[in-house]
């Protein structure tokens, strides 16, 4: 009997001190993921909120319809002969407004800035229109078929979509190193305002004063 106790009570022991084993190694392999879990949560939350930074005014330039309020301006798409070299195609642009101030907006559809910006303009765009104002949208083919043809309609204006050489040509002889990139130019041809060679969006004020100043020469 005793020595049947014995065993017993050996390997109880044993058992007892596996199932602790078992205890701790499972507190020990819950604990790392539930600690690797936490920190790629956290490096998951940092990335998402650099990656959305951009988004709202990309995502809200799909939703918003440019000229809103404005119902008679209409997005027309306008082409050039692709064998033209960039700065004839630049030119022969240019010749179909002789005689009417424009805001040259250079832009592509994978260009955050560039779709925000057009939001602002929005805001002063209809009311220049109706003085005669022409806005003239012009991007390459970096900007996928696509997509340009989702986003042109409700941006209202002419829109040009150059192939890539002359695209390429226009931002280098017009030292354009960036978009979006903005030109006001007068009836005369010559430019009443231009920030092509910095880039960015100047502002709704430097734009209306820019055209509203060109109209009255």
């Amino acid at each position: 009997m005793f020595n049947l106790f014995k065993s017993y009570n050996t390997d109880m022991k044993r058992i007892f001190l596996l199932m602790t084993g078992v205890l701790v190694m499972a507190s020990m392999s819950c604990g790392k993921p539930t600690n690797a879990n936490a920190m790629a949560n956290e490096e998951a939350s940092e990335v998402q909120t650099e990656v959305t930074a951009d988004v709202p005014t990309a995502d809200a330039a799909d939703d918003v319809v440019p000229g809103e309020g404005a119902v008679e301006h209409v997005a027309v798409l306008k082409t050039v002969d692709k064998a033209l070299g960039g700065m004839e195609a630049y030119d022969q642009i240019m010749k179909s407004y002789a005689g009417k101030v424009v805001v040259l907006d250079f832009w592509a559809t994978w260009c955050p800035p560039c779709r925000a910006a057009m939001l602002e303009v929005d805001k002063i765009k209809p009311a220049l229109m109706d003085k005669g104002v022409c806005f003239v949208y012009i991007t390459g083919e970096t900007s996928p078929q696509k997509d340009f043809d989702k986003m042109m309609p409700n941006i209202h204006g002419d829109h040009y979509r150059l192939t890539n050489a002359q695209w390429g040509e226009i931002c280098k002889t017009l030292n354009i190193p960036g978009i979006p990139a903005y030109a006001v130019v007068g009836k005369d041809g010559n430019m009443a305002f231009s920030n092509l060679t910095q880039g960015g969006y100047p502002g709704n004020e430097t734009i209306e004063n820019a055209a509203e100043v060109a109209l009255t020469k």
